[in-house]
């Protein structure tokens, strides 16, 4: 009976790939874990302790918390929902109350995320670069849905979409308004901003 030592060798090396992939998975998720816990800056000895994996490990995984950070965004990317369901015919009021509805599920749905991505935008520039792509993101789907915004002078335009931005929905809870409450003092904002440009 003779041995394969190839085949050895790549049953070793198959085994160490999986186990540095269930180890980086159990890292990231720890980490998303401990963000959505409240704790905005993990430090690696925190990550390690949620994920019950070494801190050696975490570093051997991810030498340098932003490549841990950058497998978090991506894993949390994945659930982002940017598809607002509207009817194209139905009045701009309608459409804008749909956009908001959507938009603040959202917002409601990843706040701590958002919290996190906010409050590292110094420490990472890929952090800030995914933050300007997410918010021209919003921008654009507002606009498709609402084009009568396009027409809008340019600081009315700004002052929209900030109207409907994570920095307006967090004032508004940070004032005790309930969800409702918040989608119509949205809703006025942009119609008081739409009724200045007709």
């Amino acid at each position: 009976m003779s041995i394969d030592i190839f085949e050895i060798i790549m049953t070793k090396q198959d085994g160490r790939n999986l186990r540095s992939v269930n180890s980086q998975k159990l890292i990231v998720d720890a980490c998303i874990k401990l963000f959505k816990a409240g704790n905005l800056e993990p430090t690696a000895q925190q990550v390690a302790d949620e994920s019950g994996v070494g801190i050696r490990t975490v570093f051997r995984q991810f030498d340098e918390m932003e490549n841990l950070f950058k497998s978090v965004d991506a894993v949390l990317s994945k659930d982002y929902d940017f598809e607002v369901s509207y009817d194209p015919s139905s009045s701009f009021d309608a459409r804008l109350q749909s956009t908001i509805s959507h938009m603040n599920k959202g917002y409601e749905k990843h706040k701590l995320i958002m919290f996190m991505t906010v409050s590292n935008l110094w420490k990472y520039e890929f952090l800030r670069k995914n933050y300007l792509m997410y918010q021209d993101l919003i921008k654009s789907k507002t606009e498709e849905i609402l084009p009568e915004v396009l027409s809008f002078d340019t600081e009315s335009r700004h002052l929209f979409h900030a109207s409907l931005s994570f920095a307006m929905w967090t004032r508004l809870q940070g004032q005790k308004l309930n969800n409702g409450q918040i989608n119509k003092a949205m809703f006025r904002q942009c119609i008081l901003i739409t009724n200045d440009n007709k």
